[in-house]
């Protein structure tokens, strides 16, 4: 039963693990969701409590409702019995599991996905690298294959025990496998990691990438995909929207959110780089201008400083936009900077000078003149 008083915020509590891109997108998705109108107090503990532990943590802070992925059996089971509404999302459980009531990545799609830019690259050959015994990369594999078949284009599946992955003896199996593979083709890496080992083992045997192999992982994680002097196209799950989504599903069944309120869908797309296509270097340039100023909005970015981060000079980068984007640097730098304060002033836990100090301006008059410049608006009527 939820104990929840109702003169107070709901108190949800997060259980999974905390490591690896997918966990963190995750939990970023489910904390972005309160500046969405979801003031509830959040928690976050690791998948891993004993059952001792998972009781006591429940009771010190009267859970409400829990969103949990990739729990133990009996932690799941006691959840249930404790009758806590909980949100199950899928970690390395079977997609079977009849516990399982949350969203998940659409992992058919992946397949498809790939495919069809393989296809649209005319590669009549294509390859897919899968991590043996892992459930979503099982799924992956037989959608590749299934869409291969469904295309009539040959293809070859290269598999990887637990110790063969993301290390060099990885690198050396992908490269025997890559070298008796007919050029040009495309290979599908079942994650970002195995992406990379693709990419290196082209090195080892100084095929040209994507001339002789075109490379596609998936996940987007662009610490990943970045770190390669030749740039890792990836499949992009919309992972953090996954973190939206449970939250208005728990809300639905507290029963302090509208059955018909909308839930985030995530949609995969391929997000590409050098790896697989002979990409224009001003959508690179353009791409990854949008990247960093979407994660550092709230700083005073310069144009010398952007261009900078995406190695170019200042009229590379204004070529770059003008060729690909409907703004100039600096519009898109001040666009996303308002879009991020119109956020935390709805959000309501920060106060206007806290505010202003976290979007670099001297005082509170800084930011009432640049707000009011860019909407028209005075701050305080952004509040909720």
């Amino acid at each position: 039963m939820s104990n929840r008083n109702e003169s107070t915020k709901p108190s949800i509590l997060y259980l999974g693990k905390r490591e690896g891109f997918v966990s963190r997108e995750i939990l970023r998705g489910l904390l972005s969701m309160r500046v969405e109108g979801f003031d509830w107090d959040f928690w976050c503990m690791p998948e891993n409590l004993s059952l001792r532990e998972l009781k006591a943590c429940l009771k010190k802070r009267k859970v409400d409702g829990v969103i949990a992925r990739g729990l133990p059996k009996e932690i799941v089971q006691s959840l249930k019995k404790l009758g806590i509404p909980t949100v199950f999302l899928r970690g390395g459980e079977d997609k079977s599991a009849a516990y399982i009531n949350g969203p998940h990545p659409d992992d058919g799609m992946i397949g498809r996905i790939a495919g069809e830019e393989f296809s649209r690259l005319n590669l009549g050959y294509w390859g897919f690298v899968h991590w043996d015994g892992v459930m979503w990369s099982e799924e992956r594999k037989k959608i590749f294959h299934e869409y291969a078949l469904e295309r009539g284009v040959k293809n070859e599946i290269l598999s990887l025990e637990e110790n063969e992955r993301a290390n060099w003896t990885a690198v050396e199996k992908v490269a025997k496998w890559l070298d008796g593979l007919p050029k040009p083709c495309g290979v599908l890496a079942c994650n970002d990691a195995a992406g990379l080992d693709v990419l290196n083992a082209c090195e080892l045997l100084d095929l040209k990438v994507p001339n002789d192999v075109a490379v596609i992982g998936v996940d987007n994680d662009r610490l990943l995909c970045e770190s390669s002097s030749c740039s890792l196209s990836s499949i992009d799950l919309g992972v953090a929207d996954i973190g939206r989504s449970a939250v208005v599903q728990l809300g639905k069944m507290l029963g302090i959110v509208a059955e018909d309120v909308q839930a985030p869908v995530n949609s995969a797309v391929c997000v590409v780089r050098k790896s697989s296509h002979m990409v224009d270097i001003n959508h690179l340039v353009y791409q990854k201008a949008q990247d960093f100023v979407n994660s550092r909005p709230l700083r005073n970015t310069k144009v010398e400083q952007l261009a900078r981060a995406c190695g170019v000079s200042r009229r590379g980068l204004e070529r770059a936009f003008e060729r690909c984007g409907a703004v100039s640097p600096a519009v898109l730098i001040r666009e996303r900077k308002i879009a991020a304060v119109i956020d935390l002033l709805a959000d309501g836990m920060s106060s206007i000078e806290s505010v202003s100090s976290q979007a670099g301006f001297s005082d509170a008059a800084g930011l009432s003149n640049f707000v009011k410049r860019m909407t028209g608006r005075n701050p305080g009527s952004f509040r909720r």
